[in-house]
């Protein structure tokens, strides 16, 4: 059962750009850097759980055809339906969901079904603190309730995680080991905390399950270069914290092509080509930054730092000039790094 997705749980993750600060080789200043942040995290809406209701029976109790009257009484299977009911609605009613989710798992604490519709209802709003605390309840009552899983890894890596986060994914890849979203999203936050050989090594499995030809892995409303871009995206991100430049550049490069709407990949790669001494093509990944987000404060700065790596001052005050108007304070960072 497909579900809408919300602006909270947007899937292409929004751009974020740490203010930690990289080395400047050239000794004009410091880039800003954002080299695991952004849209690498694949993501599906958790599905409904499965209810068993018999023929004709109606979510609500009663029967859909005749006269039948309801019953006083709801069956577990009916309350669970009556939820997923009002989460899959056009416009879903995530109060009544909850109440339902929460009236089932008050009449049977150990139906996982009903903590894990709960968590559900809380992925689909955002509330991912929540939505942690049913799924795990879930797994408590129920531990091979796969269900659980994969939205309860996610739910770790959005509230940052990442150790929980991965080592969910890593249960979950015991009843799924041929996922490619697993993979992605372990390579994800394995570059979070540092691990970069695992995120190559996950980032590649990911890579490969996706494949370069053939059949499209199939997401729903997820492109298939879209989700290709993710992982390659990741994949760079960790050849760059290994400092492995030239590999990082050409994982991020593929990425960009995938999805050139990636401004992430194309902000990381432009770091990645600026560290390895390559300015001239950092300058042309920040001015890809720059027409995707021109609001971005900080691909303003890098490029007017790669422009000072080249000796063209001019070009750099021109950047200051562009991001004088955007953010006045980083502005003036940028101008003492230029003079």
């Amino acid at each position: 059962m497909k579900h809408r997705l919300f602006p909270l749980i947007s899937l292409i993750i929004a751009l974020t750009v740490a203010t930690v600060m990289a080395q400047d080789i050239t000794g004009g200043g410091s880039l800003l850097r954002d080299i695991t942040g952004g849209a690498a995290l694949i993501f599906r809406a958790p599905q409904n759980p499965t209810v068993h209701l018999a023929s004709g029976q109606a979510p609500g109790g009663g029967r859909i055809k005749g006269r039948t009257p309801k019953p006083p009484v709801r069956t577990q299977d009916q309350i669970i339906a009556r939820a997923n009911a009002a989460r899959s609605a056009p416009r879903p009613r995530y109060a009544e969901a909850e109440e339902q989710y929460q009236l089932a798992a008050k009449i049977a604490p150990d139906d996982a079904r009903a903590h894990a519709g709960l968590g559900n209802v809380y992925v689909d709003q955002g509330k991912f603190a929540d939505a942690v605390a049913a799924y795990q309840q879930a797994i408590k009552v129920k531990p091979d309730y796969a269900g659980a899983y994969l939205p309860l890894a996610f739910s770790l890596a959005r509230l940052n995680r990442y150790p929980e986060a991965i080592d969910v994914y890593q249960q979950t890849l015991k009843f799924d080991a041929s996922s490619p979203e697993v993979h992605n999203n372990l390579s994800f936050a394995y570059n979070h905390t540092g691990r970069f050989e695992q995120a190559v090594v996950s980032s590649e499995q990911a890579i490969k399950l996706l494949g370069e030809t053939g059949e499209a892995y199939k997401l729903g409303f997820q492109e298939r270069n879209e989700i290709r871009s993710y992982a390659y995206k990741n994949l760079g991100n960790a050849y760059s914290g290994l400092q492995k430049y030239d590999d990082a550049a050409n994982a991020l490069k593929k990425a960009a092509e995938l999805d050139p709407k990636n401004a992430s990949a194309h902000f990381n790669l432009g770091l990645t080509l600026y560290t390895a001494g390559r300015y001239s093509e950092a300058i042309e990944s920040y001015k890809e930054v720059i027409k995707l987000r021109p609001q971005l404060g900080q691909a303003y700065f890098n490029l007017a730092l790669a422009y000072v790596a080249i000796s063209d001052k001019p070009a750099a005050m021109a950047q200051y000039n562009a991001l004088k108007g955007i953010d006045a304070e980083m502005a003036k960072q940028l101008y003492d790094a230029i003079k």
